[in-house]
């Protein structure tokens, strides 16, 4: 099975049940753990960045919960990834994507995975890739 690149959105309504979308997600997050998940450390650092206010042992506790997947590939933010990443930015931006949305398409493309499951309809404009969005 390909691994999946799974956006901050998806750990977020996975973690937080407070979310109406998070009822959606679990099947889908189940399935690309058990197949295997690509994620970049710029996109950790999104999911982070959102449960900042909890304790911070509470936050340690949920990052662990992603860094310690057996199936997870971590993706370093290198300089070839940015450079990449800029390569997608001005391709796509006049599409809606940002940086970070950027950053995934490089790393996707460094770890050679060509699925995403994300809730970001701006990628839905990118050829080349299969998205996944069990919210929509």
């Amino acid at each position: 099975m390909e691994p999946v690149y799974v956006d901050a959105n998806y750990w977020i309504y996975w973690f937080d049940e407070r979310f109406p979308e998070h009822i959606y997600v679990n099947e889908s997050m189940q399935s690309a753990i058990r197949g295997g998940v690509v994620l970049s450390t710029v996109t950790l650092m999104e999911v982070a960045h959102y449960f900042r206010i909890l304790p911070v042992n509470v936050l340690e506790e949920k990052i662990e919960m992603i860094t310690s997947l057996s199936t997870l590939t971590l993706v370093d933010f290198t300089y070839t990834i940015l450079q990449s990443s800029i390569s997608f930015l001005s391709k796509y931006s006049i599409s809606g994507l940002g940086g970070r949305d950027c950053v995934i398409l490089a790393t996707m493309k460094a770890a050679g995975s060509k699925v995403l499951l994300t809730h970001d309809k701006a990628f839905k404009k990118v050829r080349g890739i299969k998205i996944i969005d069990e919210i929509s």
